[in-house]
């Protein structure tokens, strides 16, 4: 038998109790990482990007995603294409439930940590990954 981490982090909905798999051993620290992260409106898809994204710094200069102002909040919502599965990326969004659509984890406001949806959008390798997903060039 393997010893170690287990590759999957499940989360137990408290609506339905559906439990949710996701493939990463935790959640994911956004800070650690120098990360920021989205859901979309329905709280099935994550975007991920790098605080040193050059697209990213464009718009809001060397602030990190989690030390935002309101008004960059809402200059880079505005400027985020809307989701592949419709929606929006926004920061007040929770991670939702895959059964029944529950919050089961808080929005980039409220937690650090981050869980990546399966065909999640992870541009944080991308030194401007997040260009691809603004509706304007930065």
């Amino acid at each position: 038998p393997s010893v170690g981490r287990p590759s999957v982090t499940s989360i137990s909905c408290h609506a339905c109790s559906h439990v949710n798999c996701f493939d990463q051993p935790h959640p994911f620290h956004a800070g650690f990482g120098n990360q920021g992260f989205l859901y979309n409106d329905t709280g099935d898809l994550t975007l991920v990007w790098s605080s040193f994204d050059s697209a990213y710094k464009a718009i809001v200069g060397d602030a990190h995603p989690w030390a935002l102002s309101a008004n960059l909040v809402s200059r880079l919502e505005d400027l985020l294409s809307p989701a592949p599965s419709g929606g929006r990326f926004r920061f007040t969004n929770h991670a939702r439930c895959q059964e029944c659509g529950a919050p089961i984890h808080g929005p980039m406001t409220s937690e650090i940590h981050f869980l990546l949806y399966p065909n999640s959008l992870d541009v944080s390798d991308l030194l401007d990954g997040l260009s691809q997903y603004l509706t304007v060039p930065s």
